[in-house]
């Protein structure tokens, strides 16, 4: 079944996909977007742990260095990651290759775009506290200040990734309320119960060594690093977008059968994939 063109028969308005459609496929595409862009943002660390000399092991949502980098060495390698994911997603959120398409692969591609940026800057705004820049901070003996200066960062880019997805929501959806929930804040809501009890499923088979805590880092980073998606319904009004009307079939195949080939993947190496 071929996707419908944006325009309907002469005279007719553009046509647009349901609200139904919308929710079904925002669901799955931020699934999958969200899978990918964490799956790049370990494969930073993976990779340059592996070149510092310290033999990597990939798992679905960490990466261990054995034995572990310190210092210097330690703060690259935490590093890579969200440097990764920043240059991933500014890539993909200035080149939009399917943007006239409007289709399921528009709309992944976008999920994966601020996504990207979201996890790279989630870990700029915690540095005070946790994550991958408070370890290159102390890896560096940085002074503390630069943290908060990072966060002042973090908080700013996330922003402005909200203000970029109510963007894309108005040109995909219009000023419909009704579209804009489906397309933002449901998928945002089901897709965080889906991958909080994936996490846990994927912790408990891998036999993680991480702590209560550390755990529940790993099951909140999703709602961080999508927290854009709800927060850009507060911005709609003021953005002044001509509508592109997204165009999706009822049913993402292709993205259901990638979404479930990623978590295959991420099972598969429950024990570890090493490099180095």
């Amino acid at each position: 079944m071929a996707i419908p063109s944006r325009r309907g028969q002469a005279g007719e308005p553009p046509l647009r996909a349901d609200t139904r459609s919308i929710l079904i496929n925002g669901v799955v595409a931020m699934l999958l977007g969200t899978g990918i862009t964490v799956l790049i943002h370990e494969i930073g660390h993976w990779v340059a742990g592996a070149l510092l000399g310290s033999t990597s092991y990939l798992f679905a949502f960490w990466v261990e260095q054995r034995p572990p980098l310190t210092g210097g060495d330690a703060a690259i390698a935490a590093l890579a990651g969200p440097a990764l994911s920043l240059l991933v997603g500014t890539a993909t959120q200035i080149l939009q290759p399917f943007r006239f398409r409007g289709d399921f692969a528009h709309l992944l591609w976008i999920w994966i775009a601020c996504t990207s940026l979201a996890s790279g800057a989630v870990h700029l705004a915690i540095a005070p506290f946790a994550g991958d820049v408070a370890v290159a901070i102390d890896g560096f003996g940085w002074p503390n200040w630069t943290a908060w200066l990072a966060t002042a960062l973090g908080v700013l880019g996330l922003v402005s990734i909200a203000q970029q997805w109510a963007i894309h929501s108005t040109r995909l959806c219009g000023q419909e309320p009704e579209r804009l929930r489906s397309f933002s804040l449901h998928p945002w809501l089901i897709g965080l119960l889906v991958t909080s009890v994936l996490s846990l499923g994927l912790l408990s088979f891998a036999r993680a060594q991480l702590t209560t805590a550390e755990i529940l880092v790993v099951v909140l980073a999703g709602m961080a690093h999508t927290f854009f998606a709800p927060v850009s319904l507060a911005l709609v009004n003021r953005i002044n977008e001509l509508e592109e009307p997204l165009l999706v079939r009822p049913w993402p195949v292709a993205g259901l059968l990638g979404f479930a080939a990623l978590t295959v993947f991420n099972f598969a190496i429950s024990s570890g994939l090493q490099l180095g």
